[in-house]
């Protein structure tokens, strides 16, 4: 098949709901919705949209946890011809208002349990507003409006290097193209339930939805990869896509479907001990290997990893929709075997950036080889392979990939330098657990000498001069910095340790010298403010400290698996773990209820575990313990 740019983004999802309106569309915690329901539903959503102004070029916010709601949302804004701008609840709401105000959104859809969270100034919109009208709107309103594939589709926001985020305009011709490859790519692939586990931020949500609403299959939807095998609809999943890191988790918990016939990974380097496991311990027959930047629409180039091949996964070949070039710092292309930067053309290049000419004008340059068009210099150092497909060799500048999610480390940096205790400032990410390790970001920051008030004595329980003679690390004031960024930043982008140097390395020219960025130190030995007490308790910081790479001793029983170092990616291993120590059944959701050991460890015995708020109460005891140890001079870290 040819793929095409002639089409939008959801007129397959039209199609499927014409033709079968009482097959499932959306399979959830709470049930199922039919594509006729989904379609009425998201038809009423439109004409509210038009009669309040929605239309191409337009941008409409969606602010909504991850419901049903959401995805009659994201079809509404759709539909009303305008394009779609997501906004997490989650993030922090200086991040969801510079998102609105930087792309000039004036209307938002939400529901009721996420208005709060919406940021000021848009008019408001609730998507389960049952009772609603379009204020007068004919029902016919949405069919005068005709989307064209030069038209938006939607805008996500990227990580950018001037420490402000970058929207990334796709549209839907873009759209278009990537859906008829996915046709391409995974002809003869059972897509009947393809899982949703991304958040809309990112753009390979676009490909879980609409792979399979336009297709006329199911979206299972899941509030995260490592809620999957606690849905009750996974055993109906045929088709994942993850980043390997979370596959790896999967793999270990035991927690894939027995349907799963195809495995999508991207965003993270993949190893063929990973392919390798998959094929082993599941019942998929292909796994492919896609990379694509948010700037190409979601994957540029894929790559069918068979079972019997042998040597490290390539990123393949590119899609028909996509030109790749490998060239050097003069656009010059470089000979086979030799890296140099990947640039892509083609029909999923995006528009550019929102409101962003001179960055737009800088990565998207125009196509030596075809007069007219454009290619995207990806920042990506890849090199031929004698068999002509693409390996990844790494970046070119200082984006990097943390647990799947993009990070450039200047906006870490940036944020990290309007903190008052931060004089100067690096970040990093560092790998422990070998090529499929998910990788934690760290932060290394050069503190003022005020930084130290009094309340958290000495860095490290020592003196200044003392900590010259290397990095150390102070928890009560790694508190107080990353509780300023979590204010800011999405979670993804707040370093999980911070590490203190008396003055940043420097090349001999003055510039940050990264690669002479010391390992941080291992946390220290100290005796927690408020140690286990209880055998389930102490078993609990045995099951900790193996995953966490930590003495148990050093765990106390208020302290927050976050907060000691732990992802979600862990949290599957650590809820098999303890399911298998307990020999009871504990799941990712109790761990997100309950976030530390006492909690869990009196629901464990009695099933009494506390409240959100008495964790957080506990919390901030046991930290104004540590501080005031810290100040009589007891040690923080090794």
């Amino acid at each position: 098949m040819t793929a095409t740019t002639e089409g939008t983004l959801h007129e397959g999802f039209l199609a499927c709901a014409a033709k079968d309106p009482d097959a499932p569309a959306i399979l959830h915690d709470a049930g199922v919705v039919t594509y006729g329901e989904l379609d009425e539903r998201s038809r009423r959503l439109a004409e509210r949209l038009a009669a309040r102004g929605a239309g191409p070029g337009v941008p409409v916010g969606i602010c909504a946890e991850r419901t049903p709601d959401l995805l009659a949302g994201i079809l509404g804004i759709l539909r009303s011809g305008a394009c779609y701008l997501p906004l997490d609840p989650k993030y922090p709401a200086e991040r969801l208002s510079f998102m609105v105000e930087d792309s000039g959104t004036r209307l938002l859809l939400t529901t009721r349990a996420s208005r709060d969270r919406c940021p000021p100034g848009p008019a408001v919109l609730a998507v389960d507003d049952e009772t609603a009208t379009a204020s007068g709107a004919p029902s016919s309103a949405t069919s005068a409006t005709v989307t064209v594939p030069a038209d938006a589709a939607y805008v996500i926001y990227t990580s950018g290097s001037t420490g402000r985020p970058k929207g990334v305009v796709i549209r839907h011709g873009n759209c278009a193209a990537m859906l008829s490859e996915m046709d391409r790519v995974f002809a003869g692939c059972d897509l009947s339930g393809v899982a949703a586990v991304t958040s809309v931020c990112f753009d390979l949500s676009v490909m879980e939805i609409f792979s399979a609403l336009a297709r006329g299959g199911a979206v299972v939807l899941v509030e995260s990869t490592v809620h999957l095998p606690e849905s009750p609809h996974a055993h109906r999943v045929t088709h994942l896509n993850t980043v390997p890191s979370a596959m790896t988790g999967l793999l270990d918990a035991g927690g894939l479907p027995a349907g799963l016939r195809t495995v999508v990974l991207g965003g993270e380097a993949v190893r063929r001990r990973l392919v390798d496991r998959v094929y082993r311990e599941t019942n998929a027959d292909r796994v492919f290997n896609g990379y694509g930047p948010t700037e190409a629409t979601v994957f540029a180039t894929f790559k069918l990893v068979a079972r019997d091949e042998t040597g490290e996964p390539t990123i393949g070949t590119p899609s028909s929709t996509a030109r790749a070039y490998v060239l050097d710092h003069r656009l010059r292309p470089v000979p086979a075997g030799r890296a140099g930067e990947l640039y892509l053309g083609g029909a999923g290049l995006a528009w550019g950036y929102l409101n962003r000419p001179a960055t737009t004008a800088e990565r998207f340059v125009p196509d030596p080889r075809v007069p007219g068009e454009r290619m995207y210099r990806t920042g990506d150092l890849v090199r031929y392979t004698p068999d002509g497909e693409l390996a990844f060799v790494g970046r070119a500048d200082h984006q990097v990939k943390a647990r799947g999610y993009r990070i450039e480390l200047e906006e870490v940096e940036a944020w990290l330098a309007k903190c008052p205790e931060v004089r100067a400032a690096a970040a990093t990410v560092r790998r422990y657990g070998g090529p499929q390790d998910a990788g934690r970001l760290v932060a290394y920051v050069e503190p003022h000498d005020e930084a130290y008030d009094g309340a958290y004595g000495e860095p490290h329980g020592a003196t200044s001069a003392a900590a010259d003679a290397g990095p150390w690390l102070d928890a009560g004031l790694q508190a107080r910095i990353t509780r300023q960024l979590a204010e800011s930043l999405p979670d993804h982008l707040v370093p999980e340790t911070v590490v203190f140097l008396a003055a940043l390395p420097l090349s001999p020219n003055g510039k940050l010298d990264r690669a002479a960025l010391p390992e941080p130190p291992a946390p220290g030995a100290a005796p927690p403010a408020e140690p286990a007490t209880t055998p389930t308790e102490t078993a609990l910081t045995e099951i900790w400290g193996a995953l966490l790479d930590r003495e148990p001793e050093t765990i106390g029983v208020h302290d927050a698996f976050y907060d000691l170092g732990g992802n979600s990616l862990l949290l599957v291993r650590l809820a098999k773990r303890m399911s298998q120590r307990f020999d009871r059944k504990v799941g990712v959701s109790d761990l997100f209820r309950f976030r530390d050991i006492a909690s869990i460890g009196r629901w464990l015995d009695d099933g009494q575990g506390s409240t959100p708020e008495a964790v957080d109460q506990a919390r901030r005891r046991a930290a104004a313990r540590r501080s005031a140890l810290r100040g009589r001079g007891g040690p923080t870290g090794a």
